[in-house]
């Protein structure tokens, strides 16, 4: 799918944008809906921040990618200064910070 394809290109964009999009050709396909643009990336765009109003948790694929590897340092007993850090967690503490309150305490 080319718009598909689009949206995986730009790499800010988050897999919930991309699923939006396969969401719309799939409905559009079934004759549920009509979609009456070629931008659909934009489309899913407004409905991914439409969502994010209401569920600030979404995170986007970095804020993902960092806590994977912050988890996978942790467990490997990696010890790490604020340079290494960064460059083996894709965030800084700050940043990972911020991703952690986003998605929320811990129960």
């Amino acid at each position: 799918m080319l718009l598909a394809l689009c949206v995986n290109r730009n790499h800010g964009k988050l897999v919930v944008e991309q699923a939006i999009v396969q969401a719309l050709n799939e409905l559009e396909e079934s004759g549920d809906i009509v979609v009456a643009t070629t931008m659909r990336s934009q489309v899913a765009s407004k409905i991914n921040r439409a969502v994010q109003a209401v569920s600030p948790n979404l995170l986007t694929q970095e804020e993902f990618s960092a806590i994977k590897n912050a988890v996978n340092v942790t467990w490997s007993g990696f010890p790490l200064d604020d340079w290494g850090f960064q460059t083996h967690i894709g965030l800084t503490r700050e940043q990972l910070k911020d991703t952690l309150d986003k998605m929320g305490k811990a129960e």
